[in-house]
């Protein structure tokens, strides 16, 4: 097996849309949680969400933006930002030699939402042309492997929560055992739209709004926790072998391991499993 090299990572997220404005934001215990203002959000039982401050337009051209869901949007700009940090990172690699790894619980949920808003809510009759290829859970995946020209494996996982590390998971995997020199892998989330949103409220497992600071509503580990609060964002890792990323002096972030993941941010580690 061979070693696996993180050389890029990209974020967006309702704490910042890069990776040090995420993490300085979450380290210094900020809430990204908030009320929403949409004219929709007054029938919420708890109006609450995470959102990312993004507007599609400053990254895509218009003609492409019309085909481009807000989850493949996020996949695309986070998958830049790591292939960019990553310097280089595609130079003497040929493109089926790469691969793109994407999770996504609910994929594209805005796509979803206004067709059926279309046809049901007003009774209108014409769609988006685009529905199905914006609404298709690959489609994010799909995007993220033409912006870069990889004709590699390019899959879509979808695990629930676990989508993304599930994703990250089997890039690892391909490239260690030597099938792909680089894989982009992550995960993206964009959830939160009006049916979406219901949906969830009808299982009962979203949280009250705090009286006191609606950025507090979501408190796990609290002894009045009430729910969960939903959020949107993307979040991508470019990986390679070891030794070509240490070869070609690739700015390495961290090295993924079989049951860890060492990085400049940190060191987490997993408990090992006898046998393995």
């Amino acid at each position: 097996m061979r070693r696996v090299a993180v050389t890029g990572i990209g974020v967006l997220s309702p704490l910042g849309n890069t990776l040090d404005d995420a993490f300085q934001n979450g380290m210094a215990g900020r809430s990204a949680i908030r009320r929403l203002e949409e004219p929709w959000a007054k029938h919420l039982s708890a109006p609450l969400a995470a959102c990312v401050k993004f507007e599609g337009e400053a990254h895509f051209e218009p003609p492409r933006l019309r085909m481009l869901d807000r989850v493949s949007q996020f996949a695309v700009v986070a998958a830049r930002q790591a292939m960019v940090e990553a310097q280089g990172q595609q130079a003497g690699i040929q493109p089926d030699r790469m691969g793109v790894f994407l999770g996504t619980g609910m994929g594209a949920a805005r796509t979803t939402d206004d067709g059926y808003r279309v046809l049901y809510g007003s009774g209108g009759e014409r769609i988006n042309p685009f529905t199905v290829l914006m609404g298709m859970n690959n489609a994010a995946a799909a995007w993220v492997g033409a912006e870069f020209g990889v004709t590699g494996p390019n899959l879509t996982y979808s695990t629930a929560c676990s989508s993304a590390a599930v994703a990250i998971g089997e890039a690892w995997g391909r490239v260690a055992r030597g099938e792909l020199d680089l894989a982009i892998a992550g995960g993206a989330e964009a959830p939160l739209v009006y049916g979406s949103l219901k949906a969830w409220e009808a299982l009962h497992t979203l949280a009250r709004e705090d009286p006191h600071d609606a950025s507090a509503s979501c408190k796990p580990f609290a002894g009045d926790r009430c729910g969960m609060v939903l959020a949107e964002g993307a979040a991508f890792l470019v990986l390679e072998d070891f030794d070509r990323a240490a070869g070609r002096g690739a700015p390495i972030r961290g090295e993924l391991a079989g049951y860890g993941v060492t990085t400049d941010l940190g060191h987490i580690t997993r408990p090992s499993v006898a046998g393995q």
